[in-house]
């Protein structure tokens, strides 16, 4: 299953540093915003998919198994200045 929801967590260096901005992020919004745009790319990868023959339904399924993958990922940047945290349930 997709992930539908991340955390993202701001940390201004310049600032107090127990000061932390968390912000919830709702991707199941993100994916039925882009799903108009993603049903209208679908005939060009279907094209360039077969252009380069490659079977377009297992690049999806590839596709889809990378979206997938992303669940429980963890990126954390650091700098003297901000940190920031992204955490995709």
């Amino acid at each position: 299953m997709i992930p539908l929801a991340a955390v993202i967590a701001v940390r201004p260096g310049w600032r107090s540093s127990n000061l932390r901005l968390w912000i919830p992020v709702p991707l199941f919004l993100v994916w039925l915003l882009a799903l108009p745009f993603l049903v209208l790319a679908l005939p060009i990868f279907f094209i360039a998919c077969l252009a380069s023959r490659m079977d377009p339904f297992r690049a999806l399924w590839v596709l889809w198994q990378l979206l997938c993958a992303l669940r429980k990922t963890h990126v954390s940047v650091e700098h003297r200045e901000a940190s920031i945290l992204v955490h995709i349930f």
